[in-house]
């Protein structure tokens, strides 16, 4: 450092203390100036003088001269004292002046006077950094300012500078304060809404267990029941068998009996009573017999058509109930509005299906009508939660969304997605796209599949896209304030989609 240079340059080579009385020979080398007699008269001999240095010859015993360089270098001693060469301690900026450890204690302690470490010395000029270059951002001293090295540069005093820069790391301070009470206040937000949403999560949680809780109940209830009615009509069937079987037994055994009587009959030699008995015997056993049909009538059969009614009623009645607490609307009766179709979009018989046509339709030409491929489901929504799924063709480009009606229909700010009026999911080849407000993001999920799903939560102000594989992926959710209605809106480039609903 320039400091360490300057005290190395103060000690004398010959007796390696700190030169008193410091006088310098022609070569530079300074020396105590009895350190140097001492050795010029030990060389009178040889009438050939060196500098005990760097060994340079004099061919006359040379004439030092006083070393002002010493006396004047700044850093080398304290400027205050006069009588005797003392090392200075520190530096005063202000002042320019370099102070032993005596005039250190009673210099001034006003804020003016900054004293820093000999380490500001100039290593050009040996002369303290007074200045400081704006351009280079470097300190300089007063020679430094006249150099061409600094010449046109915007120079500064220290002080001066200094006072700038704790002006500029004042407002920094103020600047990182408001960023540090932002970020603060952010992440209470933050914790905030993530306390929040555990809760919700912990609620809709519970809700969907006590669900599947009530539902296993009413399954579980309903099994008991069609198993209990199965089981008492079993039991009725087989007391009903039971009965049969044994009036059988005995119609059995009667009529072994009458087959017994007969075949006696049969043996007899007298005409007259074969036939008497015969005609007797023959009105008993029409009596005695059974009749198949009036027997399975009597034990009755399982009615498996009323054990399917019951289940399908009760089944019904369980899902119907189990949606409730997650309703959302699906309109079997959906169709898409003719009379705001482009006369390049080709609509189904049922108004479900919207294709892509080279060939105009040449229909009427409406207020409500699209310029480009473009058409409007015919329901709005207002409230609640709804749900479509739609189909769509294989590797199509289309866009599906909502659309508030008021959305104009001509130009570039009628498209899906291409003003404030609209959100769209886009497929374009084999890439997902969320467009709204001229804004587009692609969507990490590559095509599936063909089947997807479109939500709508009005109150939320939520519209989500599903694609209908398995599992079910949200490919983009839309965080909205709805101010207006909204439709399903189709728009179709080539190939078709439908709408399953």
């Amino acid at each position: 450092m320039a400091s360490a240079d300057l005290r190395h340059g103060l000690n004398c080579s010959i007796c390696l203390n700190l030169c008193t009385d410091p006088v310098a020979l022609t070569c530079g080398h300074s020396f105590c100036r009895l350190c140097l007699d001492r050795v010029l008269e030990t060389q009178e001999e040889s009438t050939v003088y060196t500098c005990p240095e760097c060994k340079e010859q004099f061919h006359e015993r040379p004439v030092p001269s006083k070393d002002q360089s010493l006396h004047e270098e700044p850093g080398s001693l304290c400027d205050s004292c006069i009588q005797s060469a003392v090392p200075a301690v520190k530096c005063c900026l202000f002042c320019e002046s370099f102070l032993c450890e005596d005039h250190l204690n009673v210099h001034s302690k006003s804020e003016e006077h900054v004293l820093s470490d000999l380490n500001v010395v100039c290593p050009a000029h040996k002369r303290v950094f007074a200045y400081y270059c704006c351009e280079d951002a470097e300190f300089i001293c007063d020679a430094c300012v006249q150099s061409e090295e600094h010449a046109d540069h915007q120079v500064k005093p220290v002080q001066e500078a200094s006072k700038e820069m704790k002006e500029l790391g004042g407002e920094l301070l103020k600047r990182l304060a408001s960023k540090i009470a932002e970020d603060e206040i952010m992440v209470q937000v933050l914790q905030e809404t993530g306390k929040t949403t555990r809760e919700k999560l912990a609620f809709i949680k519970e809700k969907v267990s006590a669900l599947f809780r009530d539902i296993k109940r009413q399954l579980d209830d309903l099994e008991n029941k069609v198993l209990s009615d199965i089981t008492q009509k079993e039991g009725q069937i087989s007391l009903s068998v039971t009965d049969l079987i044994q009036r059988l037994e005995i119609k059995k055994d009667e009529l072994s009996r009458k087959i017994h009587d007969i075949e006696e009959l049969c043996k007899r030699n007298d005409p007259l009573s074969v036939l008497h008995e015969w005609k007797t015997s023959e009105e008993n056993f029409g009596k005695n017999g059974s009749n198949m049909s009036v027997m399975q009538k009597t034990v009755g059969h399982l009615d498996e058509g009323l054990i399917s009614v019951t289940l399908h009623t009760s089944l019904e009645e369980i899902i119907t109930g189990a949606k409730k607490d997650f309703y959302i609307r699906q309109d079997p009766g959906f169709e898409l509005d003719i009379n705001t179709a482009s006369n390049n979009v080709c609509l189904s018989g049922d108004l479900k299906t919207a294709s892509a046509s080279e060939i105009s339709q040449n229909r009427t030409k409406t207020l409500e009508r699209f310029q480009y491929d473009q058409v409007l489901g015919s329901k709005s929504v207002l409230s609640g939660k709804h749900y479509w799924e739609v189909e769509t063709g294989e590797g199509g480009n289309w866009r599906l969304g909502m659309s508030y009606g008021s959305i104009t229909r001509k130009g570039y700010h009628s498209l899906i997605g291409h003003s404030n009026k609209s959100w769209g999911l886009c497929r374009y080849f084999n890439q997902y796209l969320a467009i709204h407000d001229r804004r587009v993001l692609a969507v990490p999920q590559k095509p599936s599949c063909n089947s997807l799903g479109v939500y709508v939560d009005y109150e939320e102000g939520q519209i989500s896209f599903y694609e209908l594989c398995d599992p079910v992926r949200l490919l983009y959710n839309f965080s909205v304030t709805f101010s207006e209605p909204l439709f399903l809106v189709l728009g179709v480039y080539t190939g078709w989609v439908r709408v399953k609903n």
